[in-house]
């Protein structure tokens, strides 16, 4: 097997448990390989570290595998698709959407699976995963037998690993709009055509946090893409929710939604740009009594940081001037670069402007079947804060 050595002192993230080389940290390459192939790993004086595959058109240059010596093939894959679906038993009862498995969190890397009832929502991003594309078809199809796959190549990723986007039924039967339970409400879901892989899975375990506290409310959910947010409002005793949400697909399937669930009558639905929106119920002096944004990621990388940050800073703006007094925001970022700090200050500085005094009730993150990988914070990327106005 071909190996990649890294520089001298470029192993220390390596060993406590980082699962990226970046290409800054190789001192080069031994052997013939291609890109795509998994590599051993060997620091500066050639002590071995793991497998990774590798793809040098990338900055990550190698996704490590394994910490050992494990050969690469369906078995393995077979294995680690087993743990990562042992990892998820009973952790959400009666719910049938999930995240069976998150790239790197489960050891995956490139890789996630999304289950919709009987349906899988299959998105693959790295090079690595590409050219395994058929053992994975292979070993999903065995270890869960779905009615219907969606590949879902279609993440900005795919271009920084050289990659063709393309999205699509897979195999099995086409065209299916599977419904789902999650949280005791039933969703409908497009797994082709819905944002991210069909349903905003990650933000499960904070639409709890409304429980106790929207209780006769009036609720605004701003981005509310198919309404999860609304419905969780709904069920928690809210008396009306506003949704506000510019795609019109995502406004006709949440339609649907609050149908299936019996909230159509207590709804309000508004096609429309959220900043606009917001600036002209601030103008009619509406208040909420909770107001819920939970906006697409602003930064994408690192260099936007700035930029999208002024962006939060106004949405969270003109959101707080609509709180009632000790109403409640529930703000979220699902932007990678946007730290828990960088979001904090941000909000202070977005309380400030708006002339209204915020207590920090509690922090939420993303779900458990969304695990975080301890020596890797990218992996931690949702960030939730849960307000309330004094």
């Amino acid at each position: 097997m071909a190996v990649v050595r890294l520089r001298k002192n470029e192993d220390r993230r390596l060993r406590a448990g980082h699962p990226w080389v970046f290409s800054n940290e190789i001192d080069g390459y031994e052997g013939e390989f291609a890109d795509g192939d998994v590599l051993d790993i060997a620091d500066a004086r050639g002590a071995f570290l793991g497998r990774g595959y590798v793809n040098r058109r990338s900055l990550i240059a190698v996704r490590v595998l394994t910490r050992g010596r494990d050969e690469i093939d369906a078995a393995f894959f077979r294995r680690r698709v087993q743990r990562a679906l042992a990892y998820r038993e009973g952790l959400y009862p009666g719910d049938t959407a999930l995240r069976l498995i998150s790239s790197e969190g489960d050891q995956l890397p490139g890789l996630i699976v999304d289950r919709y009832a009987d349906v899988l929502s299959v998105s693959v991003l790295t090079l690595g995963m590409e050219v395994r594309r058929d053992t994975l078809h292979e070993v999903l199809e065995e270890a869960l037998q779905p009615r219907a796959m969606v590949l879902r190549a279609d993440s900005p990723f795919r271009a920084l690993e050289g990659l063709p986007l393309e999205r699509r039924w897979w195999s099995g039967e086409e065209g299916l709009r599977p419904e789902v339970v999650m949280g005791g409400l039933r969703h409908r879901v497009d797994p082709l055509a819905g944002q991210k892989t069909g349903l905003f899975l990650d933000q499960r375990d904070n639409r709890r946090r409304l429980a106790g506290r929207v209780t006769g409310a009036h609720v605004l959910d701003v981005f509310s893409n198919t309404g999860a947010w609304a419905m969780a409002a709904l069920g928690h005793g809210a008396a009306a929710a506003t949704l506000v949400e510019s795609s019109r697909p995502a406004l006709d399937l949440a339609e649907e939604n609050l149908r299936l669930n019996g909230m159509l009558e207590r709804s309000r639905l508004a096609q429309a740009d959220a900043f606009d929106f917001l600036a002209d119920l601030a103008g009619a002096h509406e208040r909420f009594a909770a107001v819920v944004l939970d906006p697409p990621a602003l930064v994408k990388k690192r260099g936007q940081l700035a930029q999208g940050l002024r962006a939060y800073r106004e949405i969270n703006r003109r959101a707080m001037q609509l709180v009632t007094e000790d109403g409640w925001l529930f703000t979220s970022s699902c932007s990678h670069p946007v730290g828990q700090e960088d979001f904090r200050q941000m909000l202070v500085q977005a309380a400030r402007d708006a002339h209204r005094p915020f207590r920090l009730v509690e922090w939420g993150y993303q779900s458990a079947d969304h695990p975080v990988l301890l020596a890797a914070p990218e992996t931690a990327y949702l960030k939730c804060a849960v307000l309330r106005a004094v």
